[in-house]
């Protein structure tokens, strides 16, 4: 299946691809460890512009965007 990355912020430091083919059934959890992203950020992830589980199983033609949480006070 083919997915789309969408990077935001400090996160495209990271994230090279735009367009990747992907098993059937990755998650963005997975995504996440697969495009070698630090754990140590904090990330929210969208598909198709809706905040999603990191468990949720992506499906073809999906664009994920991955951005960090921001903290603050």
């Amino acid at each position: 299946m083919k997915i789309r990355v969408k990077p935001v912020g400090v996160i495209r430091q990271f994230v090279t691809v735009r367009e990747l083919e992907a098993d059937e059934g990755l998650t963005p959890e997975r995504l996440i460890q697969v495009l070698k992203i630090p754990k140590k950020l904090k990330m929210i992830c969208f598909v198709d512009g809706k905040s999603v589980a990191m468990k949720k199983r992506l499906k073809d033609g999906e664009e994920i965007t991955i951005a960090t949480m921001l903290g603050g006070g």
